[in-house]
């Protein structure tokens, strides 16, 4: 891959993967901060009960924002190259096998269609309003 293509295609899959996962996984920790720390002055937590429950919310938040980040992003990129178009499309799609991988857990096919909906609905407003562009700068 020379400078040129990777200039016009952008960041391979895995490196815009990664940026997300680092990214929103970074304000996944400040929330969980935030949060655990209200959630455990709320339920009372004290001492070191509740700095290990702020650490708790600490390291889920991030992991949680960061893993559904990464997968949306990496996603998006390969149906981008798959399909080898970049529209709103590959929002749609990619959002809605997010949503669905993240409602997996809960067993319900309503509830995996219903998030999976979602998602892909909010994923294609976003490109609407600002399209994933690389590089970056838009230059």
């Amino acid at each position: 891959m020379d400078m040129q293509d990777l200039y016009e295609r952008g960041p391979p899959c895995m490196s815009r993967a990664v940026d997300g996962f680092v990214r929103i996984g970074t304000a996944g920790l400040a929330w969980g901060g935030f949060m655990g720390s209200y959630d455990a002055a709320k339920e009372g937590h004290k001492g070191a009960a509740r700095g290990l429950y702020v650490a708790k919310s600490v390291v889920r938040n991030g992991l949680g924002w960061g893993f559904f980040a990464g997968m949306y992003l990496g996603l998006n990129c390969g149906v981008e190259t798959v399909r080898r178009k970049s529209d709103w499309m590959n929002a749609t799609i990619a959002g809605a096998i997010t949503g669905g991988l993240a409602a997996a857990r809960s067993g319900s096919g309503v509830r995996i269609l219903q998030t999976a909906t979602l998602v892909a609905a909010i994923a294609t407003a976003g490109d609407y309003v600002r399209p994933v562009q690389y590089p970056p700068t838009g230059i």
